[in-house]
């Protein structure tokens, strides 16, 4: 039980410290960007461009991975991390050209794009070994973290520079470097029950026969991007949202701080919920709630009304993320499992990117408002996708 205990807070420190890094680098990521005068069009570009650079990197260093049996998912996780920390360092003693931030910051918000779905794995390494570690209270640990991040930076960034994001994420990533090697090695032989943990590229030639056994599973994904598309542009636009309705970086953070802990509770307890209904029903009300909150996002005309829209994150993306994850694993085969939920990531990433491309090109050429009607109409599509395609009895 002491072990278990252990890896379990070990687990939970991961989780907080990558989703405090997170936080830092991408949430505040149009707050950095705007410091450096970037315009919100160029923003989306830099963020799409990332999206799409972690999508080839994810099933890239997968097949590394596979192909040499001594670099586990921990030593992947070491190389990620060293690698980050000094594309910081380099970003901090950049010259000031805007072509060579960008290119670092490209660089560096791929790479901790990237190690998500690699935590994920290494905490799997464990729970498949037998290990029964809470990964709700893990990933939950991960959401408070970001909310308390979201706070203290938008109370800092109204006394300090933006120079205060890359130079925390170096500290925080430090942290996270030395967590790291505090955790056993885990051997594939330890894993019997997971025959491949790794990272597939879903874009192979078996994708058409894929699709075929799952004949509706292409409208989810196509769904799933659509539901991201918006959430995509509420969360990278949210500092250019409450400005427009006369905020600042202070309420900026404390809305970001509001709609991480509103994860909270389904995250912690979906393994409840799930002894009351199944996942693909969980799915479908966290679509409704997906488009309610795009409405209510329209209609706010104050930074009040931005964060009691925010309070029903907690019924949208909390409760989509492990519906989601839970849905695709008992839909598929065992043998698609991995390639099922690499899909299900790539659909989300290709949400991201949409989301990052037109919520910029609309802000930079139409406004506030033509943004989020885009996301109203994204919501909805992916809403009635969603209904069509999944089954209530998983």
């Amino acid at each position: 039980m002491t072990t278990i205990r252990t890896l379990t807070i070990k687990y939970a420190l991961l989780q907080s410290l990558y989703w405090m890094v997170f936080c830092s680098i991408y949430g505040f990521a149009s707050v950095f960007l705007l410091s450096r005068s970037f315009e919100n069009q160029n923003i989306g570009l830099i963020l799409a461009i990332s999206n799409i650079l972690s999508v080839i990197l994810q099933p890239t260093l997968g097949a590394v991975v596979d192909k040499f049996e001594k670099l586990t998912l921990k030593w992947s996780l070491v190389i990620l991390t060293v690698l980050s920390i000094g594309l910081l360092v380099s970003l901090l003693l950049s010259t000031g050209a805007p072509a060579i931030e960008a290119l670092l910051f490209i660089a560096v918000v791929s790479l901790v794009l990237s190690m998500q779905p690699f935590i994920n794995s290494f905490t799997f390494e464990h729970i498949n070994s037998g290990i029964e570690i809470n990964f709700g209270l893990t990933r939950g640990a991960g959401s408070l973290a970001f909310a308390l991040t979201s706070y203290t930076l938008g109370q800092l960034l109204t006394r300090f520079s933006t120079i205060i994001l890359p130079i925390g994420c170096i500290f925080l990533l430090s942290a996270f470097l030395i967590l790291i090697f505090t955790f056993p090695e885990t051997t594939i032989s330890e894993v019997p029950s997971a025959p491949n943990l790794k990272l597939n590229n879903p874009l192979t030639k078996e994708k058409e026969t894929f699709l075929k056994r799952y004949p509706r599973f292409a409208y989810f994904l196509i769904g799933a991007a659509c539901l991201f598309l918006f959430h995509t542009i509420v969360n990278t636009y949210l500092v250019q949202i409450i400005h427009s309705l006369g905020g600042n970086d202070s309420d900026f953070g404390l809305s970001l701080m509001i709609t991480a802990l509103c994860e909270l509770p389904a995250m912690l307890g979906f393994s409840y919920l799930l002894t009351k209904r199944k996942s693909g029903i969980w799915l479908k009300i966290a679509a409704v709630f997906f488009v309610l909150r795009s409405i209510l996002f329209f209609l706010s005309g104050s930074v009040f009304m931005i964060n009691v829209t925010q309070l029903f994150q907690g019924l949208a993306f909390a409760l989509y993320i492990p519906a989601s994850t839970y849905y695709v694993n008992q839909l598929m085969e065992k043998t698609d499992y991995v390639k099922g939920q690499a899909f299900n990531v790539g659909a989300v990433t290709l949400g991201s990117v949409a989301g990052s491309f037109i919520g910029g090109w609309l802000l930079d050429n139409a406004g506030v408002p033509e943004m989020l009607s885009a996301g109203i109409v994204a919501a909805f599509i992916g809403c009635l996708l969603l209904f069509y395609s999944v089954k209530t009895d998983i």
